[in-house]
């Protein structure tokens, strides 16, 4: 059964691990603020929700290759957006994924939020990356 939670200190070398296999690192990245996909007690999919002021950051999301493309990861964030009470943003290469989750395409980003080079978005396929903005469920 797969269970989602806030990560403990305990899922760090676990996060570590799927975050440098799935190359979601990031210059500013810390191992705060995670939530993880468990199954068997072993970390299977991982994201960061950063709280601000006004809004919430999300980023790193990702599911063990091995695991891809069976629901882990909606399962994740259904459970990490639910009653969330600011907006959430993202920089994203996959939008139409997003979307599902009622993020939608925005000009630019909220004052506050760091820099795209922040968050590598300059590694990653630029031409393609959108910010997007959830409103609050």
């Amino acid at each position: 059964m797969i269970k989602v939670r806030q990560a403990q200190d305990a899922d760090q070398p676990a996060i570590r691990e799927l975050i440098d296999r799935l190359d979601l690192a990031y210059p500013s990245q810390t191992l705060n603020d995670f939530w993880v996909a468990t199954e068997d007690k072993r970390v299977i999919g991982i994201a960061a929700l950063w709280e601000f002021r006004n809004f919430y950051y999300l980023s790193s999301v990702g599911v063990m290759e091995e695991r891809q493309h069976q629901g882990i990861a909606t399962k994740l964030l259904n459970k990490l957006l639910a009653g969330l009470r600011k907006d959430v943003y993202l920089f994203t290469i996959t939008p139409g994924f997003f979307a599902r989750f009622g993020f939608q395409v925005v000009a630019e980003p909220p004052k506050g939020l760091p820099p795209r080079a922040a968050f590598a978005c300059d590694r990653c396929r630029s031409e393609l990356c959108v910010c997007m903005k959830r409103l609050p469920s």
